[in-house]
């Protein structure tokens, strides 16, 4: 896996991701675990992803290790952004290079993009 270089707001972004998370807007309900580089991803109800991640200056790269037979073994190159205790996501389709360049709009059926909550201990 390439290893992006750190920079201070990398480290920053790092811890302040690290938790569970969970959906509030977007077409699909969703639950993101993060745990140092390591991330499970699952849609309510549905797939679930593992893997470990590398990010740099809003750009997240998934390697997906567990997942759905055609998607294991690849990259989703992601962004993200991250604002007071808001995360905004969206992937690229895995095994694609591709990057998205901008946040869609959450009830674009086109893309999947999701923005996430810390979820509240019980």
């Amino acid at each position: 896996m390439p290893v992006l270089a750190a920079d201070p707001s990398t480290r920053s972004d790092l811890e302040s991701l690290q938790g569970v998370w969970v959906s509030v807007a977007g077409p699909r309900q969703a639950r993101l675990l993060i745990a140092g580089r390591r991330f499970a991803f699952e849609f309510v109800g549905g797939d679930i992803y593992m893997g470990t991640f590398d990010i740099l200056s809003g750009r997240m790269d998934m390697y997906i290790e567990e997942g759905p037979r055609e998607h294991v073994g690849r990259y989703s190159r992601c962004i993200y952004r991250l604002e007071g205790g808001i995360l905004q996501w969206c992937p690229g389709r895995p095994g694609s290079d591709r990057r998205p360049t901008a946040f869609p709009d959450v009830n674009d059926p086109r893309h999947l993009s999701l923005v996430f909550r810390r979820e509240r201990r019980r």
